[in-house]
């Protein structure tokens, strides 16, 4: 990034995390959250190492990690649903799992 690119990403950045409208904690857990769904190894593991400052649980990262699978889950469920509907006609639920 250039240097004006990445001072405008910085300043975007914080204001995202300290946006004055969400609680430290939530806005962590969002960020978590947003870094698993997007597989982003290296922002879990800075959004983890910062879990015990915040006072986030180990029941509270894993409700987070449970609400992402479900949400993923029910991605690829609407998305096979939607090939069902549009490109194989023949094919019924019990046929096709």
């Amino acid at each position: 990034m250039l240097p004006q690119q990445k001072e405008a990403f910085g300043e975007f950045y914080k204001s995202a995390n300290q946006n004055g409208i969400l609680d430290d904690k939530t806005t962590l857990m969002i960020h978590l959250a947003a870094a698993m769904a997007l597989g982003c190894y290296p922002c879990m593991e800075h959004y983890l190492a910062q879990t015990d400052k915040a006072g986030l649980t180990s029941d509270e990262i894993s409700a987070v990690q449970a609400i992402v699978m479900a949400v993923s889950a029910g991605k690829v469920n609407a998305q096979l649903q939607e090939v069902r509907k549009k490109n194989a006609p023949c094919c019924d639920d019990t046929a096709c799992g």
